[in-house]
């Protein structure tokens, strides 16, 4: 699977701060209705007044983002792309909901929450992050494209180095959420996604992001 530029950031920091944590893969189709209903092992990466459901599986929850001695006064990531995504919305963009598992979190200078997801001709990656949206613009400036998801500010990235590779970059009101799908190795030519194909799938996220965020 290639990795996207903000990935090969997650890398470094990993190896510079081991500051991680991962878990494995797991179906988690129960709901909430509150952040009251969601067991204290979920609870600390969820902040007061938050009234969004969250998958309850223990297996597919986020670190904690409290006591960070790394961080460097970013604001703390909100929306925890596995625990937010209820299994209808990533069932009706064409993935396996039993496949949702998290990939590697970064709790350090800079804290990325990343899901993955799968299908037969692809798979998808959302990662949400505190990295100013600023930020986010100037690094992949050369290679992207100003769009609006449900009214929401956004851009298409496409590497050109990775033509089959598409991204889609959402912003949050702390930083963005990176909209990421690849070709599996049991994909054709026919079967690789589309930028156009990862569009739909954006619009359908976008609103588990919630419009506060």
């Amino acid at each position: 699977m290639k990795s996207s530029s903000w990935l090969c950031v997650f890398a470094v920091v990993l190896s510079a701060t081991a500051a991680c944590s991962s878990n494995g893969s797991a179906s988690s189709t129960k709901a909430t209705e509150s952040v009251g209903d969601v067991p204290s092992s979920s609870a600390s990466a969820t902040p007061p007044g938050s009234v969004r459901p969250t998958l309850t599986d223990p297996k597919v929850q986020p670190p904690s983002q409290q006591g960070n001695q790394y961080s460097e006064g970013l604001p703390d990531v909100v929306f925890d792309p596995c625990t937010w995504i209820s299994d209808q919305t990533i069932q009706k963009a064409g993935f396996d909901p039993a496949s949702r598992h998290r990939v590697t979190d970064t709790v350090a200078e800079q804290t990325f929450f990343t899901c993955g997801f799968s299908s037969v001709p692809q798979t998808l990656r959302l990662i949400s992050g505190n990295v100013p949206w600023d930020q986010d613009v100037q690094k992949v400036a050369s290679r992207s494209q100003a769009i609006t998801v449900n009214g929401r500010q956004a851009m298409r990235v496409q590497d050109p180095n990775f033509p089959n590779t598409c991204e889609i970059d959402l912003r949050t009101k702390v930083g963005f959420v990176q909209v990421f799908s690849d070709p599996t190795d049991q994909a054709s030519v026919i079967d690789a996604p589309s930028c156009n194909g990862l569009l739909s799938t954006a619009t359908l996220i976008e609103p588990e992001i919630g419009k506060g965020n």
